[in-house]
């Protein structure tokens, strides 16, 4: 059971450093020490420490076979959703405001949801504490929170540079389809 957990965890791990290594280091000049230092404690804390401690049997696993499964299907979503929006946007992939370029991303994956990178990183963190101990899904609670935080951000960034065209698409397209 572990091995598929780490699989998915270093597959997590590699994809969101590659494109660093593929298209240089994101410039964040313009992001906010808050939300920097946020992206790494979230990255240290709750993508690497925790799991890994699981990983390792520092803690012990407790989980079911339900909630095992449905662990592994919310994390594979999660990284194909988060594949399929940095493949969608090509060149376009800064920090909020950090010489973004000038399209308004609404096809692919933003058909379905305004963030579909936070949604997959959501989805991720949740089905990885789902396969390793269902009880630890609450520590994402301050990740999704502080996500809502960033996406408000996001949206006010995004609704000063596109103005209206911003603000029919938000109307029209949730952070969750369903929801926000």
């Amino acid at each position: 059971m572990k091995v598929i957990t780490l699989s998915i965890l270093l597959i997590f791990v590699l994809f969101r450093n590659s494109f660093t290594l593929l298209k240089g280091k994101r410039d964040k000049k313009k992001v906010t020490t808050f939300i920097y230092l946020g992206r790494k404690l979230i990255e240290v804390f709750i993508y690497f420490l925790i799991p890994g401690l699981l990983l390792l049997g520092i803690i012990n696993v407790h989980t079911s076979s339900l909630f095992y499964y449905l662990g592994i299907l919310l994390s594979v979503f999660g990284l194909l959703l988060m594949i399929y929006t940095r493949l969608n946007r090509n060149k376009d992939w800064g920090f909020m405001g950090d010489d973004t370029g000038d399209d308004l991303f609404t096809g692919g994956p933003y058909r379905f949801t305004r963030h579909p990178y936070y949604v997959g990183a959501i989805f991720v963190g949740v089905g990885l504490y789902l396969q390793l101990n269902y009880f630890l899904v609450i520590l994402m609670l301050p990740v999704i929170f502080f996500i809502i935080y960033v996406i408000g951000k996001e949206d006010n960034f995004l609704e000063k540079k596109f103005g209206s065209r911003y603000m029919e698409y938000k109307n029209k397209v949730g952070v969750f389809p369903w929801f926000y």
